[in-house]
């Protein structure tokens, strides 16, 4: 069943939060809605969860109203399967205890058969006696997600699930989670702050800055044509280099773009008659795409680092830096005066 966000606005104080935000989570997909800190990312949730009033906008489940500024039952009252943070486990009920919780209107058979099949489908079989205080983080993380999943939701609402597990065991968990969700069909719209996090869980992400929803799309649409400096920076893993438009070139501190190796915000050649000459213009580039020969500057290798499957070359000129990222390390040594080559480079232009 979709979820369907109308036009969702809402204010503390004088303060927007969400700016008339639209989105659609259709069955069995996850939505992911990334942003920096303060972006709406959570308010979102919990006007959906009904812990914050719809105060402009309607929620729709399939073609029926769940809330809008007149009508908002409380979250007890709407179909919608919650998980946060700390997991919020009742602590003096065992793991049977807690998954059967929301199962008043089945038998007992029925709630043993349900715990037994969900316990089974995150490999917890042999916890159920268990009690919280004694299981792992993440068994505590997965408890919490089945025990969601046993009252057969409408929607799934997830607000940073993994925030509070270390980074080996996280990533395991996000498989795991997002295996048991798509078994389940259920929407599920989940908050994070982190974007491989997003990339990894996802069928779609929503960026949210300020309230406003800057990009929504595939994790490839987002990291292939990213709109905006947060998704440049934070999905595509862009960095910023601003220029003045000369004839068919960039001019940047750091040399020469050609302007035929600049794509616009939708990932199409950039046609350079929309620019006007000497207008100012800020470049995304793919640290991979450049490289690197001495010379007698303008800029000077400052750092080199192994960051796995790439070597991080750090050039620094003046009070700007640009990473060179490359498979092979690089030979020329700290301290060496060297000059960028643009000739492959990959460039999105902003402005």
């Amino acid at each position: 069943m979709t979820i369907a966000f109308r036009g969702i606005s809402h204010k503390f104080g004088n303060q927007t939060a969400l700016s008339n935000i639209d989105l659609d989570v259709k069955d069995g997909e996850i939505v992911c809605i990334l942003g920096p800190s303060g972006s709406g990312k959570s308010t979102l949730l919990r006007i959906a969860a009904g812990l914050e009033p719809v105060q402009q906008g309607a929620i729709f489940l399939g073609d029926q109203l769940m809330a809008d500024a007149v009508t908002n039952p409380p979250p007890e009252q709407r179909p919608i399967g919650l998980v946060f943070q700390d997991h919020v486990l009742f602590p003096h009920q065992t793991v049977a205890e807690n998954i059967a919780f929301g199962l008043h209107n089945q038998s007992k058979a029925q709630r043993e058969a349900m715990v037994k099949l969900q316990l089974a489908s995150v490999d917890l079989a042999d916890m159920a006696q268990r009690y919280p205080h004694t299981l792992s983080g993440g068994q505590q993380q997965r408890v919490a997600l089945i025990r969601a999943l046993a009252t057969q939701p409408s929607v799934m609402l997830l607000d940073e699930p993994f925030a509070s597990v270390d980074t080996p065991l996280r990533r395991k968990l996000r498989e795991q989670a997002r295996l048991t969700l798509k078994a389940a069909g259920t929407p599920t719209l989940m908050v994070t702050h982190d974007p491989e996090e997003a990339m990894d869980m996802a069928d779609r992400i929503l960026v949210l800055v300020e309230g406003v929803a800057v990009q929504l799309g595939t994790p490839e649409d987002l990291w292939r044509s990213p709109k905006g400096g947060f998704v440049a920076q934070t999905i595509a893993g862009l960095q910023s280099l601003q220029g003045t438009v000369q004839g068919e070139t960039v001019q940047t501190l750091f040399g020469t773009v050609p302007m035929h190796r600049i794509a616009n915000r939708d990932d199409r050649a950039l046609n350079p008659s929309t620019l006007k000459e000497g207008a100012t213009v800020t470049l995304g580039l793919r640290a991979h795409t450049l490289a690197l020969k001495a010379a007698n500057g303008p800029a000077v290798i400052s750092d080199r680092r192994f960051l796995g499957q790439r070597y991080l070359t750090l050039v620094t000129l003046g009070d700007q830096q640009l990473r060179v990222e490359t498979a092979k390390q690089e030979a020329l040594p700290i301290g060496t005066l060297v000059e960028i080559n643009f000739a492959s480079v990959e460039a999105l232009i902003y402005s």
